[in-house]
């Protein structure tokens, strides 16, 4: 009876010293174990509300600047937001009052940016964007019934389950180019360099126009000055076109070149007289000789409308004005 009795006592107690030492194998286990959860897992959400919080004011800065959303996630997914936005904030924030973010500039380039893209890319941009890490890992709540279990297999079961649950996948961006953005295009034009940029082309076309300048004057004179101004009011346009491209920057210097060089050849065309060029938008349409009689004057009245005034270039937005 009495050795009954003490191997009865030897093995409860190896037992109890056995489930001591299961309970603070465990209990080191669950330790080690919310250590690697409170230096990687919580840390890492930690990151990801980080930045989905810069995301978010980053966005939010963009839509109060005039950007809509499929543009700004667009840029997001290029990596050109944050940049694009902090160069319109300077010309918010710039004392100078000829230094304005064009509203008008900043639609053209929204729509153009859109407008490039298939439809598929633009929603890839706008799921990237807006949301990037919004879903939590499923994966983690297994670590965190491992961290509770009250027995080793309950923790060995947690453990199993967490290395065998796929983890949520990242937000990758999608496949877009980086674009060549025209920021002169997303600010007010300054008058003074479209006057100027005028009068220099105005001075080189002068003989091919029939046109003598003046330089003590600073004034050109044209034979046929209604032709002369329509051409040169085109050539305005086209430079104020080419050089306020959303999408596409530009030397004013190249853009200037090329239109002369385009009117010079024009003017040497065979056949050609000033007054069809003038008729025509000749940077897309190829003119032909005008016939006139005494049934058709289209041609010749078309000859005395105006061109690129200032108030051509208010209305078309490519300035602000104060009433704005």
């Amino acid at each position: 009876m009495v050795t009954g009795s003490v191997m009865a006592g030897a093995v409860f107690g190896n037992l109890a010293d056995t489930m001591k030492e299961n309970r603070e194998y465990l209990k080191a286990k669950q330790g080690m174990l919310q250590d690697y959860m409170l230096k990687a897992g919580f840390e890492e959400r930690a990151n990801l509300k980080k930045a989905r919080a810069e995301r978010a004011n980053l966005l939010a800065e963009a839509d109060k600047l005039g950007l809509d959303e499929e543009a700004s996630a667009i840029l997001y997914s290029t990596g050109q937001l944050q940049s694009t936005v902090g160069y319109l904030k300077k010309i918010q924030e710039s004392e100078d009052p000829d230094k304005k973010i064009n509203k008008a500039g900043l639609k053209r380039f929204s729509e153009a940016l859109v407008g490039s893209l298939p439809p598929e890319k633009v929603g890839a941009a706008m799921k990237y964007a807006f949301d990037l890490g919004a879903a939590e890992d499923p994966s983690s709540d297994k670590l965190v019934e491992a961290i509770h279990a009250t027995s080793l297999s309950d923790y060995d079961e947690a453990i199993s389950s967490f290395m065998n649950t796929p983890q949520t996948a990242r937000a990758v961006a999608p496949n877009i180019s980086v674009f060549d953005i025209n920021k002169r295009g997303l600010v007010d034009l300054d008058l003074t360099d479209i006057a100027a940029t005028r009068k220099n082309m105005e001075r080189q076309l002068a003989a091919q126009l029939g046109g003598t300048y003046n330089a003590k004057a600073d004034k050109t004179t044209f034979i046929n000055p209604r032709a002369a101004d329509r051409i040169i009011d085109k050539a305005e346009s086209e430079y104020i076109k080419q050089v306020t491209d959303p999408l596409t920057s530009r030397s004013p210097s190249i853009v200037v070149d090329e239109i002369v060089n385009k009117v010079v050849s024009l003017v040497e065309t065979k056949g050609l007289q000033l007054n069809d060029i003038a008729a025509v938008d000749f940077f897309n349409t190829m003119p032909t000789p005008i016939i006139k009689d005494s049934e058709d004057t289209t041609a010749e009245q078309d000859l005395t409308k105006t061109g690129s005034s200032i108030q051509d270039i208010i209305n078309q937005g490519y300035i602000t004005t104060g009433n704005e």
